[in-house]
């Protein structure tokens, strides 16, 4: 699916393009933009284009974060990791969180949208803790501690100190009293390697620190110097706790990489970004200056047309670090100007520098045998076609010979599994070993409307049986996936998957896992145990699924009509 960062982009190129094209096309290109630019230039142009080389003015003055002390900090180590080659690392520890959560257990606000009840504070940390360790690759060490536990030394010598749920007196004290260590410990240190949060954490108002920044004790160098490392941390500890506050693993882990990423060391998941930012210093002009003379056509294509135009509009009025609000806008506006455009400035050109690899934490067992045979990658074949009919012999004993070969019933990635009306088709490709994935999936546009979105993507098996490699072009960007079939029913009533992708070009990395079934309801109760257990063999708890709306009786289900599930496969004979 389209990332976060390329739909930035769209947003990017429209605030400033205009500006560039004038001062630094060929005249050829000049002359063909010049209309258009004018047309589309907008009042707040200008003050954008000062506000970009407002800190660029600056940014040679930057001091260096990675040289600050550290002295106030404490590492700890973890065991090694196991990567989906099969060998195993250690890897260097650059940092560590403290989970504080309350004494006396109490269910938390996470999980609000899963299957299951929503889990306690304690069991929501530790998978936190698991999901920080994901995202980081195993350099960030996280430790769940309570205020009644013997040894609380974590809560002052870690990096991060991110504290849940403590609502009762003697929580709160603790609370309290740990914060105001904290604080009083870095004034002396002047260290930018520490942040804390309190979230559900009652009325009272713990102010967050981030780096230098300290919301109790502001520094009037945050308003006037935008540039500085304590405005970074203002505007770090905002966009943090509007990630922490939407209760979400995915999203918690997230908030923590950034922090670490612009403080401490560089995180592969966050590291890079494609927006203009006072970080970037002089960056942000080479990238825009890129952007145009290589892909100035494209631009001018894109805000000469009302429909791409209208699309990039429409970025502007939402937060686009939400994945899925910026996915479900462009595909509300979804045409082949918006797919060459990112294709040009993203895939070809990768104007950013962006780099990412497949995540290869955590590792997931493949299945290893089937209805009592060995696994192997004709039955493993045979399982991803599930129940599509018009297989032939590729298909397995109890094929439904249905329109699909399942539909997702909940999955665990909170940018891509919310979705309604999930369709998987997986059939064999034409020529060779090789398969094609086909998922067609409904999205409610921006203006209310409900329409129908496919992809298509290659799939090719890996060296163990189970295991396979996807790659699809998505609206311009090439994302290259690992999965796994971690479980599957005998009689193939359900199918649990594990992914791991990444979008090279836009420093993109996630991971997720998908329970289907050949109608996209759940499966009966007796087998729900069972299931949650596959999943926890996943590092996925049942709490971080989210449920997809697969009813077609519904009114959004009815508007946007019958899904175009043959729309690849009819020409895939064609094709190979």
């Amino acid at each position: 699916m389209m990332s976060k960062v390329a739909t930035l982009c769209y947003l990017l190129v429209a605030a400033y393009a205009p500006n560039f094209v004038s001062s630094f096309t060929t005249p050829t290109l000049r002359s063909k933009t010049t209309a258009t630019s004018r047309s589309n230039q907008g009042q707040n142009h200008n003050l954008a284009l000062d506000l970009l080389l407002h800190p660029l003015r600056h940014s040679l003055y930057q001091p260096n974060v990675s040289a600050r002390s550290n002295t106030f900090l404490q590492s700890q180590t973890t065991q090694a990791d196991v990567t989906n080659t099969g060998t195993t690392t250690t890897p260097d520890i650059i940092g560590t969180v403290a989970l504080l959560v309350p004494s006396s257990d109490q269910p938390s606000k996470f999980g609000s949208k899963s299957p299951v009840q929503p889990p306690s504070y304690r069991e929501a940390a530790e998978q936190l803790a698991r999901k920080i360790k994901q995202f980081s690759d195993g350099r960030i060490a996280a430790q769940v501690v309570t205020p009644s536990d013997v040894d609380t030394s974590s809560v002052l010598n870690s990096n991060a100190l991110i504290a849940l749920g403590l609502t009762t007196p003697q929580d709160v004290q603790f609370l309290s009293r740990t914060f105001r260590q904290r604080r009083t410990a870095g004034e002396e240190e002047q260290s930018s390697k520490m942040c804390q949060f309190a979230v559900d954490c009652g009325d009272n108002n713990y102010a967050p620190i981030v780096g230098l920044y300290d919301e109790a004790n502001p520094s009037v160098v945050s308003e006037i110097a935008p540039w500085s490392d304590v405005a970074s941390g203002k505007r770090l500890a905002t966009q943090m706790k509007e990630l922490f506050d939407k209760q979400t693993s995915d999203e918690f882990a997230l908030a923590l990489m950034l922090f670490f990423n612009r403080f401490i060391d560089k995180i592969p998941w966050v590291q890079h970004s494609i927006d203009v930012t006072w970080e970037k210093g002089l960056g942000n002009v080479e990238e825009i200056y890129n952007m145009v003379t290589k892909c100035g056509p494209c631009i001018t294509k894109c805000l000469a047309d009302e429909n791409c135009k209208a699309c990039i509009e429409a970025l502007d009025e939402i937060d686009t670090r939400d994945q899925v609000a910026s996915y479900r806008t462009v595909v509300s506006y979804e045409s082949e100007l918006l797919r060459d455009f990112s294709l040009c400035i993203l895939q070809k050109n990768n104007i950013f520098g962006c780099t990412a690899e497949v995540p290869k934490i955590p590792y997931v067992t493949p299945l290893g045998a089937f209805r009592g045979e060995e696994m192997t990658k004709d039955i493993a074949k045979g399982i991803m076609i599930g129940h599509l009919e018009g297989c032939g012999d590729a298909a397995l004993e109890g094929c439904k010979e249905l329109d699909v070969s399942w539909k997702v019933a909940c999955g665990a990635n909170v940018a891509y599994d919310q979705f309604p009306s999930q369709n998987q088709l997986f059939y064999p490709s034409a020529k060779g070993d090789s398969m094609w994935y086909d998922p067609v999936f409904r999205v409610e546009t921006i203006d209310g409307r409900n329409v129908w979105c496919k992809r298509h993507y290659r799939v090719r098996n890996e060296k163990v049986p189970g295991t396979f490699r996807f790659s699809v072009l998505d609206n311009g960007v090439t994302s290259d996936e690992f999965w796994t079939i971690v479980d599957v029913a005998e009689d193939l009533s359900w199918i649990v998957f594990h992914y791991a992708g990444a979008a090279g070009a836009v420093g993109q990395r996630y991971i997720g896992g998908l329970l289907c079934t050949p109608d996209g309801t759940l499966p009966p109760e007796s087998e729900m145990e069972k299931i949650w257990d596959v999943l926890r063999s996943a590092e996925i708890e049942p709490w971080e699924l989210f449920v997809v709306d697969n009813d077609d009786t519904s009114p959004g289900a009815l508007e946007a009509g019958p899904p175009p599930l043959d729309f690849y496969r009819k020409t895939a004979s064609v094709i190979g």
